[in-house]
Parts: structure tokens; sequence; C-alpha cells
């Protein structure tokens, strides 16, 4: 039986009839993980029972404390108020701001069990002194903090919870050991003082009832490797996922799509969309994923520190791109001149803030600079967002409009909560979420692994399954380690893995063998070594580890690249499509392996496909290849002439700059750019460390034959035809050396 289905029968057992006659669960109370799984659970009733009394469905958090309360502290005031009991230090109040934030996540962590600071030093200050000392002084901020709190006119959430605690206690509501802290849940779930007379937990999978069921118990839950998929980067991974569900027939239902790892949801959502089809993440979706997250960032940090890289990537922005046009009247034409220029200038001067350029620009660039260094100094930031976007208007059925209209709802509540507060509204748009329902009746939406058990589907696809993701486990918190949290009663490492356990166990023995597929990547966006979930290698049968380890690990890794933010219609490229067949005469190693990395980026520096409209819209700066042709055609000079066989490590070194410095001097004259110079700088230091080695290697009987040898081979294909053809594989072998003491070559 599906958890969720078994969550059902249970509620179903508890179905009274009202004096209406109508069927009712308002006595009861549905506690479950997440709100997705209480939508889903809300769902299944509807469909049980058609009109019925929900329950109240509520998560252990939901339920602990009402979240619409005003007087309650939120996040925001959570941190200003730590900030202020902290002090700023150094005048940095960003560093100020960073620790009370650090304070705030640990107090989230201690919330459901109602433990303030103090508790944490009394729990501690037999067995650990030091350790108790230290949360001693932790609970001397806090008292500062909830002074704070009160300035401000906000309660504060442990506190609140102990309050309710303590009032349960005297009513003869609660019964607990003397000594030991209020827990929330248990003080707070005790009934019909809640306005209902029975709690049922749907929260807790590791001690779920359908694990001891006979299903569950006689049936493994490790999936087989067949329903494994090793992929190389999120992209891959992504791409995958997205393959398998454009394949589902017309008519056929999708099956139910499960992200373990959060921060692959983009990834994904960037493929569907390549595909044709929607999906949908009910969950929050971090602010600053959106546009108007990223461009109120933007804005924040330039009125903060006038960067000027901030500055550089603001107004190549689609909406502040239109923004200046109108008011500056511009053309698109003037505005990519403008740009040019920009890149052009910033190559010579190498900005760090805007002063440092603004004052060497001219013309239409000239007036960009100052009309957006005169609007961050008079307006507040509402009122600049307000002349941005004054043009725009916003369509309900647009989905982009609708994320728009989420994220600007978030961002307006935010700018209340903050003031004046810049460094707080900055740190506040970086961890700021929003939630948008989907409204296309066609959307997949997506599920968590905590709403996994919750899901209908005879089918799931799990993407994401990562070590770390599942199972969840924290490692190194440097105040509250794994240790800690199980002395404190506090879900620990050990609590998740038996849980995320049984989540597994629930979903996989509830369906077919083939009906659970699992995928997971080995580099992630930053190019970080990742590691499947252990949950994977749960097997005795050596064998069986092996195949398992051979299986998971054999994905070859690229480079990981990030996926290309989406820009407006007017700033898409109208590219030719690339031939169906062409044949290909020859290719260089070099070429060979840019098609292997990435067909599409080869075709665009085609020549034969594009012609003339190959453009490179970077500033002047020495390419990847141009940089190491630099040390190629200097040694290369160096391999044709006598002085080959020198022996002295300054000779050569000097030979070596004075051909970087010439080439220099041919492509850019006297006036070589700031970076450009560096990379030639750079290329110098180099061959000064391939002097000290070639004076060596002469010392010791090698000789330089041959330099940029040219080196070809064919090999044959056939035609779309069926005629036969042939590609020549052309390169050059940059040196040849003979050892006239040994023979060797």
């Amino acid at each position: 039986m599906k958890f969720l289905d078994h969550a059902v029968e249970t509620l179903a057992a508890k179905v009274r009839t009202d004096p209406s006659g109508a069927k009712s669960l308002a006595h009861v109370c549905a506690v479950v993980p997440t709100a997705q799984s209480g939508r889903r659970l809300r769902l299944a009733l509807a469909r049980r029972f058609g009109a019925l009394v929900p329950p109240l469905v509520k998560t252990p958090l939901g339920l602990l404390l009402d979240e619409d309360d005003p007087t309650l502290a939120g996040r925001t005031d959570e941190i200003a108020a730590f900030a202020e009991a902290l002090g700023t230090k150094d005048g940095d109040r960003r560093v100020a701001l960073e620790q009370a934030r650090q304070l705030a996540d640990i107090r989230a962590v201690l919330l459901p069990k109602a433990i303030a600071f103090a508790d944490v030093a009394d729990v501690l200050k037999v067995d650990f002194p030091d350790e108790a000392e230290r949360w001693r002084q932790l609970a001397d901020v806090e008292t500062r903090y909830l002074a704070a709190l009160a300035r401000r006119g906000k309660r504060d959430r442990i506190e609140a919870l102990k309050e309710e605690g303590r009032r349960k206690k005297e009513e003869g509501k609660g019964k607990r050991e003397e000594g030991k802290s209020e827990d929330g849940f248990s003080s707070l779930c005790s009934g019909d003082g809640n306005g209902f007379s029975e709690v049922l937990r749907f929260d807790d999978f590791q001690n779920s009832s359908l694990l001891t069921s006979s299903l569950l118990t006689s049936s493994p839950f490790l999936l087989p490797v067949s329903q494994v998929f090793s992929c190389a980067t999120p992209a891959d991974e992504a791409a995958r996922v997205a393959d398998y569900f454009a394949a589902v027939k017309p008519g056929e239902a999708y099956p139910a799509l499960c992200i373990a790892d959060p921060a692959l949801f983009p990834e994904i959502e960037t493929a569907f969309k390549a595909r044709g089809l929607t999906i949908c993440n009910p969950a929050k979706t971090r602010l600053v994923t959106s546009s108007l997250g990223h461009l109120v960032r933007q804005v924040v940090e330039l009125q903060r520190t006038q960067s000027y890289a901030v500055f550089s990537a603001f107004i190549r922005g689609g909406d502040a791109r239109r923004w200046l046009c109108d008011e500056l009247r511009l053309s698109d034409e003037d505005m990519t001149a403008a740009l040019v220029d920009l890149d052009n200038r910033q190559a010579e001067f190498l900005p760090e803030k805007i002063d440092d350029i603004a004052p060497k620009t001219e013309k239409k660039l000239r007036a960009i600079f100052e009309f957006v260094k005169v609007q961050l100094r008079k307006k507040g930031l509402r009122a600049l967002l307000g002349s941005i976007f004054k043009s725009r208007t916003l369509d309900e059925a647009d989905p982009g409009d609708r994320e728009f209209a989420a994220a600007a709802e978030i961002v307006s509540a935010l700018l209340s909560e903050c003031g004046d507060d810049r460094d707080l509204l900055a740190l506040r748009l970086d961890e700021a979420t929003y939630s948008l329902e989907s409204e296309a009746d066609d959307a997949i939406l997506t599920d968590g692994w905590m709403e996994l058990p919750f899901v209908e589907a005879d089918e799931i696809v799990i993407a994401g399954f990562q070590e770390g993701c599942v199972p969840e486990s924290v490692v190194g918190h440097p105040f509250l380690p794994d240790s800690l949290r199980r002395r404190l009663g506090l879900p620990d490492n050990a609590f998740k893995e038996a849980r995320d356990r049984a989540i597994l166990r629930l979903v996989v023995g509830a369906r077919a063998a083939d009906a659970v597929k699992v995928l997971f990547h080995s580099i992630d966006a930053k190019g970080d070594v990742v590691k499947p979930s252990r949950l994977l290698f749960e097997t005795d049968d050596d064998a069986d580890l092996v195949a398992r380890v051979r299986a998971y690990y054999g994905a070859h890794a690229g480079t990981p690249e990030g996926s290309a933010a989406d820009l407006p219609k007017g700033w898409k490229l109208h590219l030719p499509v690339p031939p169906a067949f062409r044949e290909l005469a020859k290719i260089s190693p070099t070429r060979l392996d840019g098609y292997l990395r990435c067909p599409f980026t080869y075709y665009l520096r085609d020549k034969e496909v594009l012609g003339d409209k190959r453009m490179d819209d970077r500033a002047e700066e020495l390419q990847s290849w141009e940089y190491g042709n630099l040390a190629h055609e200097a040694l290369e000079a160096f391999g044709l002439l006598d002085l080959k066989d020198a022996t002295d490590a300054a000779t050569i070194r000097a030979f070596l700059e004075e051909r970087v410095d010439a080439q220099l001097a041919a492509r850019f004259g006297t006036s070589v750019p700031a970076i450009v110079w560096m990379q030639g700088e750079s290329v110098k230091r180099r061959l000064g460390h391939f002097a000290v080695r070639q004076a060596a290697r002469r010392a010791e009987g090698w000789r330089i034959v041959a330099v940029e040898r040219k080196l070809e081979l064919s090999y044959a294909f056939a035609r779309p035809d069926g005629s036969q053809g042939a590609t020549r594989f052309h390169g050059k072998c940059d040196r040849i050396d003979f050892n006239e003491r040994t023979g060797d070559w």
C-alpha cells in the first residue's frame, strides 16, 4: 500500500457526520512534513469523499506557531535584532549581519524543541564546562537580542513557544520531567485546546506502521542497477530526465518527478522548456533566481558599493537596457555601440568603481553613466524600481508575468521590513524565497524528497540522488555538531539517514520493481565532485557491490557549464541552421575537441556556417588560444635558430621575452591594453621557467631536431549516398628532440 493511501484510510476511519449530515474531519489535525505534501493529502481526500469538511492540515512548525501572527518576529526582525545585540565591529555592519544570520539559523534549528541558548548551556555545564561557557556567552547575546526585539515591538518565537507551554502546563494539559526544556510539539498538540480533539502525524516515516507490513518487510528496497542512471553533470542529468518525460506518449500519464537536490531545478526546468514541456516547483524558489530579484540585488549592490562590475552587468539586463533607452532616447544600435565602447575602455583602465571610468567616457556612454549615478543618488530603491518598470504591463496568463508579480510581492515586503538598511536588504535578498502555483493544465509538478511518500503516481523519477541530499546530513557545524543535536533531542544524521531509508523503502516497496528510476550526477555546477547516495550501495553481496560501483562511477564528466539566463525576445539570435550533411574535408585536434565539448558553440565559430556573421563581442583581450600562441610562436622561433643549443638560461629567457614583446607590439602598437599586457607578462613568466628546464635538457644531451612539424592522418567514412569519403585529421607536433648521448628520441 502506498503511504498516501495509508494516510487516507487512517483519516477515513475518523470521519464523523455533523448535525447537518455532512461528512467531517474538522475535529482532526493532520501533521505533514511540508506544505506540498499537505496539498496532496487534501486532494486525495477530495477524490475519495467528494464533499467533506477537511481536517486541519499543518506542518510541525505551522502547528506550533501562528506564522501569520504580526506580533511574532520574522526572519528580518531576528537578524536585525541580533545585529543590534552584537554591535558593529570595526565599522563593518556587513560582518555583524552575517554573524547575526548565523545565530538566527542556530535558533531556527532549536525552535521546534523550544530550546534557548541558555538551555543548551545548562545541558552542557556538567559534562562539557568549556563548551557550556561558550553557550553562556551566546546566552548573553541572546538576552540583548530579546531586548532589541522588544524595542521593535516583536515577540521571539522560542519564547512564544515556552510561554504557551507554561500556559498548558498550568492548565494541566502537559506533563514533563522536571528540569528539562519545554518540548514545543508535545506542549501544543495536546488536543481540544487547539480546536481539534485528535492529532494524527503523517510526518514520521521512520516509525510508520507501514514499515512493519508484510509487503515491505519481504520486499527489498534496494534499487536494481538497471533503474539507477549515472550522469556526468547537472546538464546531462537534466537532459536525460527531460528526454524521459518527452518520450511519454499522448494520452499516457506522466510519471511523478521528485528533485531531491533543489539546486538541480533550474537545469531541469531549462531542459524541459527546450522540449516543449512545462514544469512547476510549488515549493519556495529563491528570489534572486528570478529576473526581478536579480535586478533588485544589482541595484542594491550599486547603491552600497558603486561597483563597476555590477554596473556593467546591470545596464546589459533586458529591463535596465529598455529603461535606459526610453529615458535617454537611445536606439538599440546606440546602446550596442555604447556597450562596445564600455568594454574597450574597461580593458584599458580595469576599473573597480564607477568613478574610476565614468570621467574617461564621452557622448552616449557618458550620458548613461551620469543618468544611472543620479538615479542611484536621488531616488529611493522603491522609487527607482517604479521608474524602471513603469511601462511594464502584466498579463495574468503569461507565466513570466505571474512569476514577476510573485517576486514583486516579496520584494515589496522586504523593502518595508528593511527600510533604509541596504546591508540588511542585500542579505535578505540572497536568502528570500517566493512561491508560484502553475495555472497550466499540462504543467508537471515537481516534489521534494520529503513529499515523495505523498505521491499517488505509479511511476516515479527521482533526480539529484546525491550524498548529502539523500540522506540529508550536516557535517562539522561549528555550534551544533551531530553529537550535540542528539543530546538535545534534535534530529541528528543517524535519524535523518533512518528517515530517508524509510522513505525509500515506502516508495519502492509500494510499486512495481521497475517503477522507480533514480538519477544523479558526478560533477556539480561549481566543478566539484559529488557522490551518489550511500543508500544505493546497501547490499551484502560483494559481487553486487562491485557491479554497482562500476556502474555508478562509470560516467565521464566534462566541464560543467551553468544554464544560460533567459533573455528578452528582442535579444534572441537568429542563427542559420547547420546543414544536415556537409562533407568534412579536414579538422584539427583543437577544433575536434571544441566539437566534442559543445557542437553548438563549434558551429557558432564555423566560418562555413556563419560566414562573416562570426563575431566576438568581448573587449580587446587575448583568448585562450591567442594566449597560447604567444608562447608557441616564441618557442618556434627559438627552435629554428642556433640559439636552440644554448645552455645559458638567462640568454634563452631574454630571447623569448623579446619575441613576446614583439608580437604584442605588432598587434597593438605602443598602446597595449592593460589586461593584454598582464597576459603577456604571464606568458613571459612561464617562458622563464621553460628557459631553466631547456638549458638543463641541452646539458643532458637533448637537441631540438624539429618544431611545429606538420602531421596528418586520413580516416574513411561513408556518405549518405553510400559512396566513400575521407577526412584528414591534421595537426602539428610541437617539438621533436634527439638525445645525442643515448640515441633516444
